[in-house]
């Protein structure tokens, strides 16, 4: 939500843009039209999060080439730290063996930091305090980053994340590789119903991301041909953890 306080000459910048249009200033919100068909609202409706949860694994591993794990919060420490140390000794280079995990309290609260370090795994927490270059810099030498996801789409293996303080954007986008932590009641059908939580949240006055990324497996492209290429612009590798009990 914006700060009243940081706006400085908004209502005669508004009534300028308005005379230039020849028209009044429009100070009420537009309605939004009725839809004739609501065919977006229908796809896999009705269906149980078991359901869901079964799409988003095949999906994921059949479509996107990346790996889906299901299991419990009680055993996430351990499923987290053999997928960290299996990309550790397989991905592209040998400069530095860090992983990055994201700060957000849902993480830290699920996972036993001592179990990951005695797991032979050497950790960086992000740590906005630092500053921008600092964390930066972990991310650009880490092989894997952590972090945890808002939603999952069903329908097309895509993970939801809302950039914060305690998640910079960057702990999916530098590492080789990327490792997404959803709730099984997080998974939704569709981008249908990932908006509409922003929309609602944008209704109710609240704070939104400052950014939010859409994040369906490992960086690929198929603009050549139509043949799907891996790992040219972003992490070459992706492995879901979804928490069956959350």
């Amino acid at each position: 939500m914006t700060n009243p306080a940081r706006l400085q000459n908004r209502t005669a910048f508004l009534e300028n843009i308005a005379k230039v249009l020849d028209r009044p200033r429009r100070t009420q919100a537009p309605v939004r039209p009725a839809l004739k068909y609501r065919c977006h609202q229908e796809v896999m409706a009705g269906w149980s999060p078991d359901q869901l949860r079964d799409r988003l694994v095949d999906y994921t591993e059949n479509a996107l080439g990346a790996k889906a794990i299901v299991t419990t919060k009680a055993q996430l420490s351990r499923v987290l730290s053999e997928a960290c140390l299996a990309y550790q000794q397989n991905t592209l280079s040998d400069d530095g063996k860090d992983v990055v995990l994201s700060a957000d309290v849902r993480l830290q609260a699920g996972i036993d930091i001592n179990q990951l370090t005695q797991a032979g795994l050497s950790l960086y927490v992000w740590d906005s305090s630092l500053g921008y270059d600092a964390n930066i810099r972990a991310c650009e030498r880490a092989k894997v980053g952590v972090v945890f996801a808002e939603q999952a789409l069903a329908e097309s293996g895509t993970m939801v994340l809302y950039s914060q303080v305690e998640q910079g954007r960057v702990i999916s986008l530098l590492p080789e590789a990327s490792v997404f932590i959803v709730p099984k009641s997080a998974i939704v059908p569709r981008l249908t119903q990932a908006t509409a939580v922003l929309t609602e949240k944008a209704k109710a006055g609240k704070r939104m991301p400052s950014c939010i990324n859409f994040i369906s497996g490992p960086s690929s492209t198929a603009d050549i041909e139509l043949i799907k290429v891996v790992g040219v612009h972003g992490p070459i590798f992706a492995t879901y953890i979804i928490l069956d009990d959350q």
